[in-house]
């Protein structure tokens, strides 16, 4: 790695430290050199809250090192009024030196005015260091901006044998504390997470965030002929849930069912979610669900806990045809993968 690839990995590097606390944000990090040395830096740790720019302005011991340095950020700084003032106002009066880019931001509320207004200001800038490990990083935000959807991820949990339940339907546990703990994980870095209505009746989870922190997902069901239990769990928490239907509609507190209309597809779910600004969406249904999402091929990503645990006979896993590309092991009898959908 040349210079500015190191100091650009660390930009990264701090980004990731917002995860699971910043949707529907970028994840951002930053770091400013001066004199060959890191002066600064921070990263957008929360919603609503500062952007890294500012935290890695405020870091400086001395306010006057930001004069002539060089500032590492790993997505273009913003240019307008949201809820923070914009950054690329800020690097311009702290009168920094130039601006590395990693990636430029697809937002079109940004989407190149953050250079040109620092390169108005007479401020050096460069992009395109490590894009493809920002582009990665980011890949919620950039699918949902530049594909008007949300990121799609699968995720399923099977036998060795390739059942995800038995034949009945009812649920088996294929889990151990620590993939358990990986799929909470999973959770807080999406936006919402998507059921159909049949695992809510066989298996009346509470789809939640408890066994890592960060934000609890918007809850999704498809629930087309409105058959959900009013005693099921994810009507009796408190904790936003939508309820997609035909025709029925309603509202009462935090829970909300929406009427799409008859007969409707993938592609109006995915528009739905897209209108509401849903970033990301975590798809962990049962066969029916996981098959209608595969057929409609608008999934981004795809996650199998393989336990060793073998049924004989059951509900089969989706039966596609797809290339793992790589396996971790995660507790005694786990391993997780990701399908490379390339």
């Amino acid at each position: 790695m040349n210079k500015q690839e190191i100091w650009m990995q660390r930009a990264l590097d701090l980004s990731l430290l917002g995860s699971g606390r910043v949707t529907p944000n970028p994840l951002v990090g930053c770091v400013i050199v001066k004199n060959d040395q890191i002066v600064g830096e921070g990263w957008h740790q929360a919603y609503g809250q500062a952007h890294a720019e500012v935290m890695a302005i405020n870091s400086l011991a001395n306010p006057e090192d930001s004069i002539g340095s060089s500032v590492y950020v790993s997505l273009e700084p913003c240019s307008h009024t949201g809820k923070t003032p914009p950054c690329a106002d800020l690097l311009i009066r702290s009168q920094v030196r130039e601006v590395i880019i990693c990636n430029l931001d697809p937002n079109p509320l940004v989407a190149g005015k953050g250079i040109e207004k620092l390169k108005d200001a007479g401020i050096k800038v460069s992009q395109g260091v490590l894009e493809k490990k920002g582009t990665d990083i980011n890949r919620h935000f950039f699918t949902f901006h530049t594909r008007k959807r949300p990121y799609i991820t699968l995720k399923w949990a099977a036998s060795q044998d390739g059942f995800i339940s038995q034949e009945n339907g009812k649920p088996v546990t294929f889990s151990n504390p620590a993939s358990q703990a990986l799929v909470h994980q999973m959770r807080t870095q999406h936006q919402g997470i998507l059921v159909g209505v049949n695992t809510i009746i066989q298996d009346n989870p509470r789809l939640n965030v408890r066994l890592w922190p960060g934000k609890n997902p918007i809850r999704i069901v498809l629930d087309p002929h409105h058959r959900i239990p009013q005693s099921s769990q994810v009507l009796q928490d408190g904790q936003v849930t939508w309820i997609i239907t035909k025709h029925f509609a309603a509202e009462d507190g935090p829970y909300s069912w929406f009427a799409i209309g008859n007969e409707y597809s993938i592609e109006d779910i995915l528009e739905f979610a897209y209108q509401k600004g849903l970033i990301s969406i975590l798809v962990e249904g049962g066969a029916k669900t996981l098959e209608a999402f595969l057929q409609s091929n608008l999934v981004d990503e795809i996650w199998k806990q393989e336990s060793s645990i073998q049924l004989g006979k059951g509900i089969a896993e989706p039966q596609q045809s797809l290339n793992w590309k790589k396996g971790i092991q995660v507790g005694a009898d786990n391993v997780w993968f990701q399908a490379d959908l390339s």
